[in-house]
C-alpha cells in the first residue's frame, strides 16, 4: 500500500516580479501612455484646426452671399426704372458731389436714403483713413466702441425691398390690419407702378401726394445700407484677451435713424473695385477704385468686384501666418499676435449689377 506524501515547496520557489522586471514593465507602460497621449493631442489639434477652418468657410460664404444679394438688388425700384418719374412728399434727392451721411440731424438720414440715382457708392480707404475723415464725411460710421470702423473699404447699396410692405414683419405693438403710418412712422417707402413712383416717410403714407392710381401698385421699404469692417465686442470672443474680433458690419436706417448691424463674424478686410461702362453698351470698360470714379460716373457702374478676407476667431499657438493677400489695389499683410497666428481664407466674387441699365 502506497501512502501519498504532501510535498511542500520552500519559500524561495514562490516569488513575484523582480525589481528589474517591474522597471521594464513601467518603462513599457510609460512608452505606451506617451504614444496614446501624443495621438490624443494630435487628434485634438487636428479637430481644433478643422473646426476653425469650417467656421471660417461658413462665415466667409455667408458674408459673401449677403453682400452679393444686396448688390444684385441695387437700383431696383419696384419695376419702375426711371427715377425721374418718382415724386411724393419726400421725393428723390440728388447726390452731392461728395456723398455724406450724418446721424446728428433728421435731414441727414432722409437725404442719405433718398439719393436713388446712386444705387451703389463706395469709399476707398487706405492707411489710417476713416469714413468720418474730411472729404469722406461718413460720420454715421463710428470711430470708437463696438461696431466701430477698423479697416478696408466702405460700400453702399440702395434699392426697394423686393418684398411688398405686407410681407414685412410688423412690430409687436402693431395690430393686424393697421396702416403703414401707425406701424412704420419713421421708415422710408417707395410706392410704385410700372411708370410712376412715390417716395415718402411712413407717417405720410396716406397723404394725397403719395397715392398712385395705376395697375400693379406695390409699396416697399426703401433700403439703404453701407457695408464696412467693424470691431465686434471682445466679450463675444472665446479669446477675449486678444481683443475685438473684426467683423462685417453695415449701417442701415432703422426707424429713421442709423443703426450698425453685425452681418458676419471674423471678416478681416473688405476691398472693392467698380466696373464702369464708359461707352454706354452695358459692358464694363474698366474697373476702378472708388476714389477714381467721378461723381457723375457712379450711374455708369455696372459691376463690382469684391474681396473678403476672413480669419479665425482665435490665434493658434505654433502657427505663423505671414501671408500677403492681394485684394484689388491693396496688398494686405495682417499683423498677427506675437508668437501665434490666425488662419485666414480669401473670398472673391464679381457681380453684374442687374438694375443699372
Amino acid at each position: 500500500m502506497h501512502t501519498l506524501k504532501h510535498i511542500s515547496r520552500s519559500p524561495h520557489h514562490c516569488r513575484g516580479f523582480s525589481m528589474v522586471e517591474l522597471m521594464i514593465a513601467l518603462v513599457i507602460t510609460l512608452i505606451l501612455l506617451a504614444g496614446i497621449g501624443q495621438i490624443f493631442l494630435s487628434s485634438k489639434k487636428s479637430f481644433v484646426i478643422q473646426n476653425s477652418l469650417s467656421r471660417i468657410q461658413e462665415n466667409g460664404r455667408y458674408a459673401m452671399d449677403v453682400v452679393v444679394s444686396d448688390l444684385r438688388r441695387a437700383g431696383y425700384w419696384g419695376g419702375n426704372a426711371d427715377i425721374n418719374t418718382i415724386g411724393g412728399s419726400e421725393g428723390v434727392t440728388p447726390p452731392a458731389a461728395a456723398e455724406a451721411c450724418t446721424g446728428s440731424t433728421s435731414d441727414g438720414p432722409s437725404n442719405w436714403a433718398r439719393m436713388l440715382n446712386r444705387s451703389i457708392f463706395g469709399l476707398d480707404l487706405t492707411g489710417n483713413e476713416k469714413p468720418s475723415d474730411t472729404g469722406n464725411a461718413y460720420n454715421c460710421i463710428d470711430d470708437t466702441g463696438a461696431g466701430s470702423y477698423v479697416r478696408g473699404d466702405v460700400m453702399l447699396v440702395r434699392y426697394a425691398n423686393p418684398s411688398a410692405v405686407g410681407s414685412i414683419t410688423k412690430p409687436l405693438s402693431c395690430p393686424a390690419g393697421s396702416t403703414i403710418a401707425l406701424c412704420y412712422p419713421n421708415e422710408y417707402f417707395l410706392r410704385s407702378s410700372l411708370f410712376r413712383g412715390r417716395l415718402f416717410k411712413g407717417v405720410d403714407s396716406e397723404l394725397t401726394e403719395n397715392t398712385l392710381v395705376a395697375p400693379a401698385i406695390r409699396t416697399a421699404e426703401l433700403v439703404a445700407r453701407a457695408y464696412y469692417i467693424g470691431a465686434s465686442s471682445s466679450s463675444r470672443s472665446a479669446c477675449s484677451a486678444d481683443g475685438d474680433v473684426p467683423s462685417l458690419f453695415r449701417i442701415a436706417l432703422t426707424n429713421g435713424a442709423f443703426l450698425a448691424e453685425e452681418v458676419a463674424y471674423g471678416v478681416d478686410n473688405l476691398q472693392i473695385k467698380y466696373g464702369v461702362d464708359s461707352s454706354g453698351d452695358g459692358v464694363v470698360n474698366r474697373y476702378f477704385d472708388a476714389d477714381n470714379i467721378a461723381a457723375a460716373d457712379w450711374v455708369n457702374v455696372v459691376a463690382a468686384r469684391i474681396w473678403l478676407l476672413v480669419r479665425a476667431e482665435c490665434p493658434e499657438t505654433g502657427y505663423t501666418n505671414d501671408n500677403t493677400y492681394a485684394m484689388g489695389n491693396v496688398s494686405y499683410t495682417p499683423a498677427d499676435t506675437a508668437g501665434r497666428g490666425y488662419r485666414r481664407k480669401l473670398y472673391t466674387s464679381t457681380i453684374q449689377l442687374r438694375n443699372n441699365r
